[in-house]
């Protein structure tokens, strides 16, 4: 099994969300889409799926569905810290369905949600949309300047409902260190609120870091919502399959009071995928972070050369969340980005209106493409003076 970089003009043809929309004369960066061909054992099993004509509506309750539970619950005691129980796992399509399920579940109109920012768009939008306030928490650890600078609003918060909590955070890429999951579960103990942790990216962690579930710490665990999926690692975001782990039979059953179809909806192609991810794909997301590791490390050689760009490279995911303010870039970076240089990265401004100087750039891609991503991005720079 090898990882299989495709080439601009399959990308293209492909019609995804990432380069269907690209012109042709730009080279993206922005959507959380890997340039890397589908795993073979994935592709087996969609094949398989369509030549028997398996695209009925599937059974959400024995099956398939009963598989990738057992999936789920086998592979985090493995590897994740914790020890899920597979009847009490909900399958859905995706996990900001999942998130809106459970404000919906669990808080009221005009509740505050506790959210890190910088802050994934659609995270925002479902708590502003369902008519919840976020309470914005600097990401960081406990121990950061900013994080204790804002603690004491948090705890003087008076409609706390539900903690959301990003882990690994998109878009930094950072990782909540154990003393800090620590804390956010000591918070919900106190205030007595729901946690939803967001997990999609933990298998995507680089040597040397240690992610956690918060739902690994004792003080947290019956009160934690756990959502995840194979769409970022596996690159299958399009086939609409994620999974919730739920800590107590409360949660469970508060969750399983909305209406079935508001909270259910993976595709049987999903799930299939989903199961071939996880049962047989084991050495090819090993390539993938070797591969994610070489990039991310050419990736802060290059900034490193110009000293008016921040940047922190990630601890987690394959995104990078970059500072262009010193660069003389103050209000839409991905403008400048896009102008000088025809590469489309994801502005700061959407997540957080204060951002517009920060952009976040995908690098999982190949060696070669991530060049010529370099490259511009380099002539981008130097046409804002920012290597002087």
């Amino acid at each position: 099994m090898r990882l299989i970089a495709l080439s601009d003009d399959q990308l293209r043809a492909g019609g995804g969300l990432k380069w269907g929309r690209a012109p042709d004369d730009v080279v993206p960066a922005d959507i959380a889409e890997l340039d890397f061909a589908v795993a073979p054992p994935i592709r087996a099993a969609l094949s398989a799926a369509v030549e028997r004509s398996a695209l009925g509506y599937p059974d959400y309750t024995a099956g398939a569905p009963a598989r990738l539970a057992e999936l789920f619950a086998d592979r985090t005691r493995r590897t994740g810290g914790w020890r899920p129980d597979a009847r009490a796992v909900e399958v859905c399509a995706q996990i900001v369905q999942g998130l809106c399920c459970v404000i919906l579940a669990f808080t009221r109109d005009g509740d505050e949600v506790l959210v890190h920012t910088p802050t994934y768009p659609p995270f925002l939008e479902a708590i502003r949309s369902l008519g919840r306030r976020p309470l914005l928490l600097p990401v960081g650890n406990i121990g950061d300047d900013a994080v204790a600078a804002a603690w004491a609003g948090v705890e003087r918060a008076r409609r706390l409902r539900l903690i959301l909590l990003c882990q690994p955070h998109n878009p930094t890429g950072h990782v909540f260190d154990p003393a800090t999951l620590e804390a956010l579960a000591g918070l919900a103990a106190r205030r007595d609120t729901v946690v939803f942790t967001d997990e999609v990216h933990a298998e995507i962690v680089y040597d040397g870091t240690e992610c956690r579930s918060i739902a690994s710490v004792r003080e947290a665990a019956e009160r934690t919502v756990v959502f995840t999926s194979a769409a970022k690692s596996f690159n299958i975001a399009g086939l609409r399959c994620a999974v919730g782990h739920f800590g107590s039979d409360e949660l469970h059953t508060r969750f399983r009071t909305l209406p079935w179809h508001l909270r259910s909806g993976a595709s049987a192609l999903g799930v299939a995928a989903t199961i071939a991810a996880w049962e047989s794909c084991g050495s090819w997301l090993d390539q993938l972070r070797a591969q994610l590791s070489i990039n991310r490390a050419r990736l802060a050689d290059f900034i490193s050369t110009f000293e008016q760009v921040q940047y922190t490279p990630p601890a987690a995911t394959y995104l990078a969340w970059i500072d262009l303010r010193g660069a003389g870039v103050d209000c839409d970076a991905r403008d400048v980005l896009m102008k000088a240089a025809k590469i489309s990265v994801l502005p700061g401004s959407v997540f957080g209106a204060s951002l517009g100087g920060f952009v976040r750039f995908n690098f999982g891609t190949s060696e070669a493409r991530l060049e010529i991503l370099l490259q511009r991005f380099g002539h981008a720079l130097d046409a804002c003076d920012g290597k002087g």
